[in-house]
């Protein structure tokens, strides 16, 4: 009977060990299934924040008949207020490489093109 239990005993032990081993594989799939669901709602943020840039080159373009040379804030922070924030780096958006920071292509005339990059290091381009 002793003989029994102690094998139990042992069965029980193993078993927990082996639930613990697998959760710790869970627990690193799920952090890595929360970052991609943060990265995508910060992608979300900048691809709507970008329409406000856009917004301002617009009404840059309105006020004065051509595309600026650049859509810094020292350019559209007239246009712009608050100059919308970049949520990887929580620095104001910039023009740059780094996720959430914007490309900024300046035309003829009024013509310009105006992106973002993404957290997966793709681009999208504003309308």
């Amino acid at each position: 009977m002793k003989r029994v239990m102690g094998l139990a005993f042992v069965a029980l032990l193993v078993l927990g060990l082996a639930a613990v081993a697998a959760g710790c594989g869970l627990q690193d799939k799920a952090v890595e299934n929360t970052t991609g669901k943060i990265d995508v709602a910060k992608d979300a943020a900048v691809k709507a924040q970008l329409m406000m840039i856009q917004t301002g080159v617009q009404a840059y373009i309105a006020t004065s008949g051509a595309a600026p040379a650049d859509a810094s804030q020292a350019t559209l922070g007239s246009f712009v207020s608050p100059w919308p924030t970049n949520p990887f780096s929580k620095a104001p958006m910039k023009v740059g490489a780094a996720p959430g920071d914007y490309v900024y292509t300046p035309g003829s005339g009024s013509a310009y093109t105006l992106a973002v990059n993404l957290s997966d290091g793709s681009t999208y381009t504003a309308p």
